[in-house]
Parts: structure tokens; C-alpha cells; sequence
């Protein structure tokens, strides 16, 4: 995370060692919050069962990457791949010990967005709810969405960590003239939530778009 001037002056490093992170808002108590995706099972050190994070700048801190995952280190046995090795660490010795994140997602949601409610008649004061963009392609197979991870928006509460689920397909799946891949969220004027939601094409026909796909959802109270 890097800090500058708005001329880009004055660059400096508030904090390092978070693998992915996506986008970065302010809380009205000051707080920089941070949403992070986890690693993945692949490659040459793949790491399985990472959950994607929010975290809270903590400045001049280390968040753990390479050799740690949402405050846990990846030779945790929940890290280790079915049937495969334990990941090894990749530094000699840490720089400190890695702050515990404000919410843990299930591994492979790929959140991104978010906006943070602070309108009463839509929902609880403070909680934030965030795009979650799902996975497309997972472990090398052919496994192109999995009903249960991503493709929604996700509710959380910022005092508890608790997420669950503010809004889904039916089907848990991506669909035309449903949710693809929530990419955004934003609170407007009106008191109505945005979702920017990217198009999706299938797995066996990757440049193919079905009609319906990319576009602005309006959610509202109404």
C-alpha cells in the first residue's frame, strides 16, 4: 500500500506483504480498509484452501506474503494440496508477525469492490458489502464455477467478521440476465446499490458473451 501526493510526490510504502490487493476505502472512524484475494492452488508452490481477506492498514506493517495466508503461516496443514506437498517457506526469517484479518471468504470468492452502508433503511450502519468475482478457471480442471463460491455479493459485519450472502442467483451460478462476475459496489445518491457486473463467457467457448451479460444492477429497499 503507497501513499503519495496528488502530483505523485512524496511516494512512500505504508505497508507490504499483501498478495493481491484489489481495492482500498475509507471508513469513517479513518480506518483504511483493504480488500485482498488469497493464493492459489497452482504452480510451482501451489498453496490450497487460502480464503480471501479484508484487512485494516495497520501502517508499516507486514501482511504475511509470500509465507503467510490471512494471518495463518502456509505451512499450516489447511494450506497443504490434496495429495501434494506442504508449501515451504520462502524467507529465511519474517519481518514481524502478520496483523489477523477483519473477515476471512471462502477460497476462491475473488473478491474485489466494495462500499460501506451508512444508510439505516438499506441495512445495518457500517457493514460493507463487497463484489465477489468467483473463480473461472480452478486447478487446472474443468471446473468453471462452483455453486456456493462467488458470484455474488457478500454482506459483512465489520464489528464481527461474520459474511454471508446479500445476493445470488438461484441457481448459485452465473447466468444471462442474472449475476456473471459482480466486479463493484457503490452506494448512490438515491440510497440504492450499484453493482457493475463484468460479462462471462463459458468455459468451452471462452470468447462467446451471452446476451444479457455486462451491466449495472440497481438494488434498492424499495
Amino acid at each position: 500500500i503507497l501513499r503519495a501526493n496528488l502530483d505523485g510526490s512524496e511516494l512512500e510504502m505504508l505497508a507490504w506483504g499483501l498478495r493481491d490487493p484489489v481495492n482500498v476505502m475509507f471508513d469513517r472512524d479513518n480506518r483504511l480498509i483493504i480488500s485482498n484475494d488469497g493464493m492459489d492452488n497452482r504452480g510451482s508452490r501451489p498453496i490450497a484452501n487460502v480464503p480471501d481477506t479484508l484487512e485494516v492498514l495497520i501502517e508499516g506493517a507486514w501482511y504475511g506474503w509470500p509465507d503467510y495466508a490471512a494471518g495463518e503461516p502456509v505451512t499450516s496443514h489447511r494450506y497443504t494440496p490434496m495429495n501434494g506437498e506442504m508449501p515451504k517457506r520462502l524467507l529465511e526469517t519474517i519481518p514481524s508477525v502478520p496483523p489477523k484479518p477483519l473477515a476471512r471468504f471462502a477460497s476462491g470468492s475473488n473478491i474485489m469492490g466494495f462500499d460501506i452502508n451508512y444508510n439505516p433503511e438499506f441495512g445495518p450502519i457500517g457493514d460493507v458489502y463487497i463484489a465477489s468475482f468467483g473463480r473461472v478457471y480452478y486447478d487446472g480442471m474443468e471446473d468453471y464455477v462452483r455453486s456456493g463460491i462467488g458470484h455474488r455479493v457478500n454482506q459483512v459485519n465489520i464489528q464481527t467478521g461474520e459474511v454471508i450472502t446479500f445476493a445470488i442467483n438461484r441457481s448459485g451460478f452465473p447466468e444471462p440476465c442474472g449475476f456473471g462476475r459482480p466486479t463493484d459496489v457503490a452506494f448512490g445518491p438515491d440510497g440504492a446499490m450499484y453493482v457493475s457486473d463484468m460479462a462471462y463467457d463459458t468455459y468451452l467457448e471462452p470468447n462467446v458473451y451471452p446476451p444479457g451479460t455486462g451491466v449495472i444492477w440497481r438494488i434498492s429497499r424499495d
